[in-house]
């Protein structure tokens, strides 16, 4: 993985466990330093890892960080 691929993907998680889950949308407005494709990658990377959790939710798509979910399970 490409030095630029890791910083997008630290972006998205910093900003994921900062605000809980965010829609697609809202990452994109957190994150205006990525461009669409970017973010999209990043978000697929931390995906297909376990890193996160891309949920469909009606006509959009939510973000969650799993440290944010293990930690909503020990509360």
């Amino acid at each position: 993985m490409s030095r630029h691929h890791s910083r997008c993907e630290e972006l998205v998680l910093s900003v994921l466990r900062s605000s809980g889950s965010l829609t697609i949308e809202q990452a994109t407005a957190k994150l205006p330093e990525l461009s669409w494709n970017e973010l999209f990658h990043a978000v697929d990377a931390l995906s297909r890892r376990g890193a996160i959790i891309l949920r469909r939710s009606g006509f959009e798509y939510e973000l969650r960080s799993c440290a944010s979910r293990l930690e909503e399970q020990t509360i």
